[in-house]
């Protein structure tokens, strides 16, 4: 009775375990689709208009979702503070601040954004904008596409490995 307990345990331990992997995964390809539909919507908007950065902000985090628009109200709100901070002091801290979804190489993808904008010509801007959005773009899709699979090995590898301790259990 109680190595089936310990067994059943076990599995339910390694059920959880996939369920969540799965989740951050899908987290990360969630919120790399709303970071590249808010640069889409940059590109968009200074292709257009060419507007000041607190304009720019303003009109993003009214059409803005997921965590791109926690990080656009962020840098949005703490643009007060802009002639004593940066302004890719600004981004930075309000990426760190609201970019937990995101892995490594998006954030410095992002990270590399916030140098440019703001600070040189409208084309330079637009450029670094559109290798973010691609870079963004790239990620999300490869994640998308990888995500079945993923699926089928988590689970895999996790419930190979409780029936191992389960057979070292008994």
């Amino acid at each position: 009775m109680t190595k089936t307990l310990g067994f059943s345990a076990i599995l339910l331990a390694a059920l959880l375990f996939s369920v969540q992997r799965i989740e951050e995964q899908r987290r990360l390809t969630g919120a790399l689709r709303s970071y590249c539909d808010m640069l889409e919507q940059m590109i968009g908007l200074l292709e257009i208009q060419a507007p000041p950065m607190p304009e720019l902000l303003s009109a993003l985090s009214c059409c803005c979702t997921g965590s791109a628009a926690e990080f656009v109200e962020r840098l949005y709100q703490s643009m007060e503070s802009l002639g004593t901070e940066s302004f890719q002091a600004l981004w930075q801290k309000s990426l760190s601040a609201s970019a937990g979804g995101l892995d490594k190489d998006a954030q410095q993808a992002l990270d590399s954004l916030g140098s440019v904008l703001g600070r040189y010509d409208l084309k330079t801007q637009l450029d670094a904008a559109g290798i973010c959005l691609r870079t963004l773009r790239q990620r999300q899709e490869k994640l998308q596409q990888s995500l079945p699979q993923s699926r089928r090995l988590i689970f895999g590898v996790a419930l190979s490995a409780a029936m191992l301790l389960g057979i070292i259990l008994i």
